[in-house]
């Protein structure tokens, strides 16, 4: 065994400097460079895939006092060499260096010894080891994550082991940080499967750091484990006192998804028991992605299915939240899901906010608080003040409430111009425009088309012939809902819109007021027609859909789909599944002269803009010759 240590200490002063494939192809001069002095480097590319270029750059890492430095390189050409010359800074203890043709971000080309790096560690002024020498070789042999590009890891844990020993012989050596310890660690566990060696670092970390991160992430997986409710919301509370959130703030990390997830399991038990004291407690503690989230999972969701006492409930608790999301909107929580993107970031905040005032401004309808709603619009932004088509009509209300009619028909106006207007709003506006015109309906609809911006009609036009397709349609025989058998044989001479639902999929059932508006549109228009498809459905499903249909007062032409091979009901639409490539309903599509022509997934929110897409596929097909 010590043999066998003695050769590997001698190999790794045979190589540590260079970097050799049976040849020299990197020299330093000196050959152990020396802290704050002048040092020469010299590359030979010869045997490389640097070997024929023309530009050869270089990049060097500079391990200093427990950080990494990048030093970039300018190489000069002197006849089959690259050369350059480098002063090291006095702090200094090991460097590595990766030669590269093309950008430092996405070489074309590179050199790094063939994974082995290229490096050296670096002496004192007396020629002695300096602190970190040889810890800053150990995060090459690991390849920690900054030095990926410039070595891959070391297959055998030995050379590690005898690294971090000759550490530990330097007067003053270095002392590790948590997280090199913990890169270690993980390259031990994970890397080289050493569970025995894994656990020891594991437990150095643990005692020199009992605070520090892998404390707390053992800490809070020990919390996840508990399985009773009562004991899991002990356990989750136990966690934030041993490891409070303003301690952690002082040094962020990277485990700001640690308190997402404790605090939205904590949140929802108290919301769950009726502890709102202690739930709005926590929002003390939460950035905007948190005090979103557990809004989200907890009132916009209780809006959606509580009754009317459970909503009264929900607006005081709504009151209180709504001012934390309005403060901390601009806090960056998003920023590290959307990889420091800010505009991206922007936008789902943008969206998130809109969505919690909808959930809030909700509340208040329920509540009778509609001075309070109204005046929550002016949180929105100005795209998103009037994006929503369902959030208008709720608008819509409340001035009518209030008796502000004098704002009613601007809000109609403005919901037009975004396209985001339902039936009923559709309805208001025409009554204003009859009112105002003796009513005389001649020039409603150029009225209603001069709202819309030329942007946003250019911006659907790109999106409907994006969606154009030519597919053969298999002909088909479906029993409407009177019983009766509809063959699309029959739709030689039509425009045909097709809409797949099912009564289980809550996106169909929300596009159901678009559709009613389409259908509406071409009611005396013999040359289109509009069917609504159940697919997908179960148990006594052409009861059911007929009954949810009527119930909610909607005009269609009901089809069933047909009983696959399966024995499911969805024959015509998986009939489609190489168009689609996709099982996800809503979906619709048009048929002329017996071939698909027209496919979309999905509802927009926007009853005024699936009209609007539809009817423009439809009269693009009309106007083809």
């Amino acid at each position: 065994m010590k043999k066998q240590i003695f050769t590997l200490c001698l190999s790794l002063l045979s190589i540590f400097a260079y970097g050799q494939d049976g040849r020299q192809r990197l020299n330093l001069s000196p050959a152990l460079p020396i802290a704050g002095k002048p040092m020469s480097i010299t590359y030979d590319a010869k045997g490389s895939d640097l070997e024929f270029s023309d530009e050869v750059s270089a990049v060097a890492l500079l391990y200093r006092n427990l950080q990494w430095e990048v030093q970039p390189l300018k190489l000069n050409k002197i006849k089959e060499t690259w050369s350059t010359k480098l002063v090291l800074p006095a702090d200094v203890a090991f460097m590595t260096i990766r030669f590269f043709q093309g950008r430092v971000d996405q070489p074309e080309a590179v050199d790094n010894n063939d994974g082995r790096g290229f490096y050296s560690r670096v002496l004192s002024p007396k020629g002695k080891p300096k602190p970190g020498s040889y810890f800053g070789e150990v995060l090459l042999c690991i390849a920690a994550q900054e030095l990926r590009p410039f070595a891959t890891p070391e297959k055998d844990g030995a050379r590690v082991e005898v690294l971090l020993k000759k550490e530990s012989q330097i007067t003053g050596g270095l002392v590790p940080s948590e997280d090199q310890l913990s890169d270690i660690q993980r390259y031990y566990q994970f890397t080289i499967k050493d569970e025995t060696r894994a656990a020891r670092v594991k437990s150095e970390i643990q005692a020199l750091f009992p605070r520090g991160n892998t404390a707390r992430f053992l800490s809070y997986q020990q919390a996840l484990q508990e399985k009773d409710p009562a004991k899991f919301t002990q356990a989750q509370e136990h966690f934030l006192k041993e490891f409070p959130i303003t301690e952690w703030r002082k040094n962020k990390g990277s485990q700001s998804y640690i308190y997402y997830t404790v605090y939205r399991g904590l949140a929802t038990a108290y919301f769950e028991k009726k502890n709102f004291d202690q739930f709005l407690a926590l929002f003390n503690d939460f950035d905007f992605k948190t005090a979103n989230e557990v809004y989200r999972w907890n009132l916009t969701r209780g809006e959606m299915m509580g009754n009317e006492g459970e909503k009264k409930e929900m607006l005081v608790l709504s009151r209180k939240i709504m001012p934390y999301l309005l403060k901390l909107k601009n806090d960056g929580s998003y920023n590290e899901d959307f990889g420091g993107n800010d505009s991206l970031e922007n936008n789902n905040v943008d969206q998130q906010l809109s969505d919690r005032i909808f959930t809030h401004v909700s509340l208040c309808k329920a509540g009778g608080a509609y001075r309070e709603g109204a005046d929550y619009f002016q949180y929105l932004s100005d795209q998103k003040r009037y994006a929503n088509a369902d959030l208008n009509e709720i608008h819509l209300y409340l001035l009518d409430q209030l008796n502000e009619q004098k704002n009613v028909k601007p809000l109609l106006e403005a919901s037009v111009k975004n396209n985001a207007v339902t039936p009923l709003m559709f309805d208001r506006l025409k009554a204003i425009y009859l009112a105002e015109h003796n009513g005389v309906a001649k020039d409603y609809d150029s009225y209603l088309a001069s709202l819309k911006s030329s942007d946003a009609i250019g911006a659907m036009r790109h999106h409907v012939m994006e969606n154009m397709v030519r597919h053969p349609l298999i002909p088909f025989s479906l029993e409407n809902g009177e019983g009766k058998m509809v063959n699309s044989a029959d739709w030689k001479d039509k425009i045909v819109v097709i809409d797949f639902w099912a009564t289980w999929c809550r996106p169909c059932i929300m596009a159901f007021p678009g559709m009613q508006l389409l259908i509406d549109k071409y009611a005396k228009d013999p040359s289109v027609g509009v069917y609504m498809i159940g697919t997908m459905q179960f148990g006594d499903y052409k009861k059911k859909s007929v009954d949810y249909v009527k119930s909610k007062g909607f005009r269609f032409n009901l089809l069933h789909d047909a009983i696959g091979e399966k024995g499911e009901q969805d024959k015509v639409f998986k009939s489609l599944i190489p168009l689609f490539q996709s099982s996800g309903i809503p979906r619709k599509i048009i048929v002329k002269n017996g071939e698909v022509r027209y496919s979309s997934e999905g509802y927009s929110g926007s009853p005024s803009q699936l009209m609007d897409e539809l009817s423009m596929a439809i009269e693009i097909l009309r106007a083809e010759k």
